[in-house]
């Protein structure tokens, strides 16, 4: 009869290569034993790790594993016990190996539990996320004070409030390598020098005018822009004909195409 591998009895080097066999639901897991357990979890090398939010927040991704995050509409599933998330004990069930679901009452909250937790546990940054209604101020604050950058927010929300979007520049405008915003018809020539270190800006809904794209572009010359690779505007104020600095369009108005960089 086999017997039950004492992780704790291993030596440190021993015990990072078997920690790093674990996917992350594993590790999480493991977490959730102990104390003790918690504090290995950083012999995996899970600082490497990608965190993020889906795009429909729904779930919580962690490199290839998802902890989807639902309604308390537990009668649906089968469940297997409990697990905490930042201080909140909520029941849980496997959707697969790959997927773990947790329920709460609210959403919103879950969302915020499970991306603060899995981001403490796992000392990795967040890699990309959107912000949610509810939780704009507070993934911002956390993603401040816990890392120097973050690759890719998406800021949407037709009822964002200049408070917020004051808050959401003063707080990431340094580091930021993709701005993706949509309803951005408050942002403005000056919000867009915010945006020197990012390598794709897309707006869409935007107010900006030909003089506001001239000067921006002038700056990109000048090299103001120096990472930037890709931009994408949609703007009323745009005549149809503007092209950048005057040139010809290279746009083939026979077969069109479209190109992206993300």
């Amino acid at each position: 009869m086999s017997q039950p591998l004492k992780l704790f009895h291993l030596p440190t080097l021993v015990l990072r290569n078997v920690l790093q066999l674990l996917n992350p639901i594993e590790l999480f897991e493991l977490s959730q034993c102990s104390r003790r357990a918690l504090s290995i979890i950083p012999l995996s090398n899970s600082k490497y790790f990608k965190l993020r939010m889906n795009n429909n927040y729904s779930s919580i991704l962690v490199n290839d594993h998802a902890f989807r995050v639902r309604r308390n509409y537990q009668w649906a599933y089968i469940l297997h016990g409990t697990r905490t998330f930042m201080g909140s004990t909520v029941k849980v069930s496997y959707h697969s190996e790959q997927e773990l679901g947790s329920f709460w009452d609210d959403r919103i909250a879950g969302l915020k539990a499970v991306l603060f937790h899995l981001s403490n546990i796992f000392h990795c940054p967040i890699d990309c996320t959107r912000l949610p209604p509810g939780l704009r101020e507070s993934i911002i604050d956390f993603i401040s004070g816990r890392q120097t950058e973050i690759k890719e927010l998406d800021v949407g929300g037709r009822n964002l409030i200049e408070e917020h979007r004051t808050n959401i520049f003063d707080k990431i405008r340094a580091n930021s390598k993709s701005m993706i915003i949509f309803f951005s018809y408050w942002v403005t020539l000056e919000h867009l020098n915010l945006m020197k270190s990012c390598i794709v800006i897309t707006l869409f809904q935007t107010t900006l005018t030909e003089n506001d794209m001239t000067e921006f572009l002038k700056s990109w010359q000048r090299g103001e822009f120096p990472n930037l690779e890709y931009f994408d505007i949609r703007s009323k104020q745009l005549n149809k004909n503007f092209t950048a600095f005057g040139l010809p369009s290279l746009q083939d108005s026979v077969n069109p195409q479209k190109y992206a960089k993300t």
